[in-house]
């Protein structure tokens, strides 16, 4: 499973931060994502649309977290097939981090693996800690909360 992890991050690497390649997810990649187990620093994983204004909001504020703090990590994943639209989001946002889009899979399939609780309302948000913690949390977040999700709020 961690090597699944790394696998994302080295292709992330290898393109640019702003024109990053998206991973298609299925059912099997999407659980190896979702898994505590394999977020060993503190890691938001944002479930996202191109037609969810409050996921876009949400989105600039990590990316911003994310750019400040080299502790964390940022994962999207566009709950959407991709498209020219899904990409020029991101990059007009400047999201950093490893970049997924839905894949062949049922998309009922690849939401349950992601999140069984998820009901499909967007914006969707796991936070893992690092520790082996999980918070999911449906709806736009500010600074404050995400920082206390991420088993940051006590420490700067």
């Amino acid at each position: 499973m961690k090597r699944f992890v790394l696998i994302s991050l080295l292709l992330v690497c290898a393109t640019s931060a702003f024109a990053a390649a998206f991973v298609a997810l299925d059912r099997k990649s999407a659980r190896m994502l979702t898994d505590e187990a394999t977020h060993t620093v503190p890691t938001i994983v944002a479930l996202w649309s191109t037609d969810c204004p409050h996921c876009k909001k949400n989105l600039g504020l990590f990316a911003d977290m994310v750019k400040a703090d080299a502790r964390l990590r940022l994962i999207t994943v566009a709950v959407e097939p991709l498209s020219a639209e899904v990409s020029a989001s991101l990059d007009r946002i400047r999201v950093p981090g490893v970049r997924y889009v839905y894949g062949a899979d049922a998309p009922e399939a690849i939401a349950f693996a992601l999140d069984p609780k998820w009901r499909g309302e967007l914006p969707r948000t796991l936070f893992f800690d690092g520790h082996g913690n999980r918070i999911a949390i449906s709806g736009a977040v500010d600074r404050a909360s995400t920082r206390k999700s991420l088993g940051l709020a006590d420490r700067r």
